[in-house]
Parts: C-alpha cells; sequence; structure tokens
C-alpha cells in the first residue's frame, strides 16, 4: 500500500482492469469502439477512475435536501387542510389554508419531478452507459467483474430494488461460438506474474461478523431501566428484595456494554484491515492481476451509502 493511501477510505478498485480489457483482442477491440463513441479509453485505468469519480460527483448532487424539502411541502399540503380542526380560531382563515396547501402540494410534486428528470439525466450520461457497456462486454467475453456500483447502475443498496440502469444484455461470445467458456486466469498473461495478495483471516472474520450484533447497547438499557424500576418499587412497597433486581439490572447493563463494546472493536481493526487489503488488491490489480468478485461486505467499503439513491425508480 503507497504511502499516500489513506487506510481510513477505501482505494478506487475498479470493477475491471484495463490490462484485462486488452487481453482478449475481440474484447479489446469491442472496447475501443465504445470508448471511441464517446471519446473514452476505457482501458486507461486513471481516465476510468476520472469519470467515474466524476459521474459518481454528478449523481450524488442531487442528494436527500431537495427530496427531504419536497417530502416536507408535500407533508404541508396535507396537514394544513386540517389545521383549522385543530384549531377553531382558524376557522375563518380556512379558504387561505387551503390555498397554501395547494401552493404547497404543487411546489412538492414539481419539486420532486425535477429531481427524479436530474437523477435520470444525469445516469443517462454517454460515458456512463458506454461504460456499462463494457463492463457487459466483459462479462460476455467471460472476465469476471469485481464489482459493479450500485449508484452506477441507479440501485438503492437498502431497499434492494432492481437497478434502473442495468448492464446491457450481452450474449456470451463463447455461448454464441458453441464453445467452451474460457476459464478465467488468476493472473496475467505477460512478462512477469502477479499474483493477488493472500486475504488475512482478520478480514475473513470481519466479513462473516460485520452484520451480526449490534443490540447489546439497546438491551444493556433495557437492563437497566428495569434495574431502577425494581429499586424503585422497593422504595414505595418497602420490600428489600427489590433492591437484587437494582444489582442484577446493572451487572447485566454493564456486561452486556462492555461485551458490546469489545465487538465493536473488533469491527473497528476488522474494517481497518479490510481497508488495507483493498489497497493492496487496488496495486494487484493496477499492475494487471486479474481480481474476482469481491465479497458484498467489502463491496459495501467501496460504494459507501451517501443517500444519493433515493430517487431510484
Amino acid at each position: 500500500m503507497s504511502a499516500s493511501q489513506d487506510p481510513s477510505v477505501a482505494p478506487q478498485l475498479l470493477p475491471v482492469s484495463g490490462a484485462e480489457l486488452r487481453r482478449d483482442p475481440a474484447l479489446h477491440e469491442a472496447v475501443r469502439r465504445v470508448g471511441q463513441r464517446v471519446g473514452v479509453d476505457f482501458t486507461d485505468d486513471e481516465r476510468v477512475r476520472e469519470e467515474l469519480k466524476r459521474g459518481r460527483e454528478a449523481t450524488s448532487a442531487i442528494g436527500v435536501g431537495g427530496s427531504c424539502l419536497a417530502a416536507l411541502l408535500v407533508i404541508a399540503a396535507v396537514v394544513l387542510p386540517f389545521a383549522a380542526t385543530v384549531n377553531p380560531a382558524l376557522a375563518e382563515r380556512r379558504p387561505i389554508l387551503l390555498g397554501a396547501a395547494g401552493v404547497a402540494a404543487a411546489l412538492g410534486i414539481a419539486l420532486m419531478v425535477r429531481l427524479v428528470r436530474k437523477w435520470h439525466r444525469a445516469h443517462r450520461d454517454p460515458v456512463l452507459a458506454a461504460y456499462r457497456e463494457v463492463l457487459a462486454l466483459a462479462r460476455a467475453h467471460g472476465l469476471e467483474l469485481t464489482h459493479v456500483p450500485d449508484w452506477l447502475v441507479g440501485k438503492s443498496s437498502e431497499t434492494g430494488r432492481k437497478p434502473s440502469y442495468p448492464l446491457p444484455d450481452i450474449a456470451p461470445v463463447s455461448a454464441a461460438r458453441g464453445a467452451t467458456p474460457p476459464s478465467v486466469p488468476s493472473a496475467p498473461r505477460s512478462s512477469g506474474e502477479v499474483r493477488l495478495p493472500r486475504k488475512p483471516s482478520e478480514v475473513t472474520v470481519w466479513e462473516q461478523s460485520v452484520d451480526k450484533g449490534g443490540w447489546y447497547g439497546e438491551v444493556g438499557l433495557l437492563a437497566a431501566f428495569a434495574g431502577a424500576g425494581a429499586a424503585m418499587w422497593a422504595s414505595i412497597e418497602d420490600e428489600p428484595v427489590g433492591y437484587a433486581g437494582l444489582g442484577l439490572g446493572v451487572a447485566v447493563a454493564i456486561t452486556l456494554w462492555v461485551v458490546g463494546y469489545r465487538q465493536g472493536v473488533r469491527k473497528k481493526r476488522g474494517r481497518e484491515a479490510a481497508l488495507r487489503y483493498l489497497a493492496d488488491v487496488q496495486a494487484a490489480q493496477a499492475a494487471g492481476a486479474s481480481v474476482p468478485e469481491l465479497s458484498p461486505q467489502l463491496q459495501k467499503l467501496l460504494g459507501p451509502d451517501d443517500g444519493s439513491d433515493a430517487l431510484t425508480g
């Protein structure tokens, strides 16, 4: 890992490297033709990273601010007509409230339509559309993609909805020729063998545990409240046994909080190890190594959710 690599930030790992695209002459020619249409050499990794960064910024520029404002306007349009019912003093101003509700509804719907159009326009960018075609061509020629960014295909990772702009369907080249699908090489067919770094066991453990737990703090808080309730009952009813409940509740809460804290520390260390591993994988990819598909947990590190997918649809 280079010294300039920030250990807290995931590297820009590409779905497929330019070296892999150049190995197969037929694939290289198909990618070259796609790139000519938009004036981009998709075998130039640095140029591809620049275009992906630009596309990511364009799709993220919409953000959640506009969506929240549109939602608030629509909510105001629904609530305002009932304000006179809640507060009789506003009964005389009911026509004004209805007018304000109509204006809020019109503004909210217009803003939402504008945001949706802007979101779709950003994803229909010719370069992004061409790169989706390049990835589909790579798959058709037997290459394995490390990941397909959710933002690139207009997919929300939280809702699990189908992508709005999926990779185009391209028949496998081997199937069209009636041949056996070629095996994906584990290292570039060039001078000097480049191998992928071995995944540390710490990263494997992190992948298995990152989606687990998270309930210790909540249950610990409930145990503390239960202990406080037992102590209150003991004080009111003059039942000393209730104080035992306080001690038990506090003990359970402290135990759970300690367990949760330790789990959080382990997850943090595992995440840092995963980021270092991804940086090593990126270096190997830049040197020409073939990178297999990453696990869903590692893919999430490559594409943190910033809310830009809220308009998916």
